[in-house]
């Protein structure tokens, strides 16, 4: 059995309007002429007016996306406290690690010299973060 077509239903669910495709403003079924932008509504067939309408929805959808991407997200700012808790722990880290390597190094030490190593890149992880939040 053949599945009866669907017709497209607004967010709104009211069915007495259509939405224009030039600007997107809501029209009534009976309008020819869109209130707002004056672009005509009358859906005709033919690859011309396929062609026209497909164009007006990649225009829409293009300018949605610009004013989507234009529109700044508020960045939440660390608390100074934090900040530097990070900044010094990075620097901790970091300058343990360096000692450890220093040392595992002359004692001739391989897992003195892996852990420096750990130690020093979760140092300049941290500090790496720290810089990197900051846009």
């Amino acid at each position: 059995m053949d599945d009866p077509k669907k017709e497209p239903i607004t967010l709104s669910g009211d069915q007495d309007t259509k939405l224009c495709l030039n600007c997107g403003f809501p029209n009534r079924n009976s309008d020819s002429q869109c209130m707002y932008c004056r672009t005509s509504l009358v859906e005709e067939g033919g690859l011309i007016n396929w062609i026209r309408q497909t164009y007006f929805v990649l225009k829409w959808r293009w300018q949605l996306k610009q004013k989507r991407d234009g529109i700044e997200k508020p960045v939440a700012k660390t608390p100074f406290y934090r900040t530097a808790g990070y900044f010094f722990l990075g620097l901790v880290l970091s300058g343990i690690g360096v000692f450890v390597f220093t040392s595992a190094v002359g004692q001739n030490s391989f897992s003195s010299g892996l852990i420096a190593l750990l130690l020093i890149g979760y140092g300049f992880f941290t500090l790496k973060t720290l810089v990197s939040n900051k846009k």
